[in-house]
C-alpha cells in the first residue's frame, strides 16, 4: 500500500514539475518573441495545457502569443479564451472615464445675451 501511495505522489510531483517547466519556457518564449507580450500575458499550465490570459493591443499579438506557446516542446494544447485585445466595436464611441455627461445631454455652447 505504501508503494502505491509513493508512486501516486511521485507521479503528481513529476507532472507539477513538468507543468512548471512548461510555464517557464512559454513565458521565456513570449518575452524573447516580443518583450511587451512577456509583461502583458499571464501563463498557467495544467496537464501540459497552457492557459493564456491578460490583455494585448492587437489580434496579431494574440495570434503571436498563441503561436509562441504552441512552439514550446511539451505543450499539448493552448487555451487563449481569457486573452483579450484592446479593440472597440465598430460604430461605438468609447466613453471617457468618469464622464459626468453624455454627449447627447450636453447643452449646446452657451451664448450670452450680451454677445448678440
Amino acid at each position: 500500500m505504501k508503494l502505491h501511495s509513493f508512486q501516486h505522489y511521485s507521479h503528481d510531483l513529476e507532472r507539477g514539475v513538468h507543468d512548471t517547466w512548461i510555464t517557464a519556457r512559454v513565458k521565456s518564449a513570449l518575452a524573447l518573441g516580443e518583450p511587451s507580450l512577456g509583461l502583458q500575458v499571464h501563463v498557467k499550465t495544467h496537464g501540459a495545457t497552457v492557459a493564456l490570459s491578460g490583455r494585448v493591443n492587437t489580434h496579431k499579438q494574440c495570434e503571436q502569443a498563441v503561436g509562441l506557446a504552441r512552439s514550446v516542446p511539451g505543450v499539448v494544447e493552448v487555451d487563449a479564451r481569457d486573452l483579450q485585445t484592446h479593440v472597440f466595436t465598430p460604430g461605438s464611441i468609447p466613453e471617457p472615464p468618469n464622464a459626468e455627461e453624455s454627449t447627447e445631454n450636453r447643452p449646446q455652447s452657451s451664448t450670452k445675451m450680451d454677445d448678440k
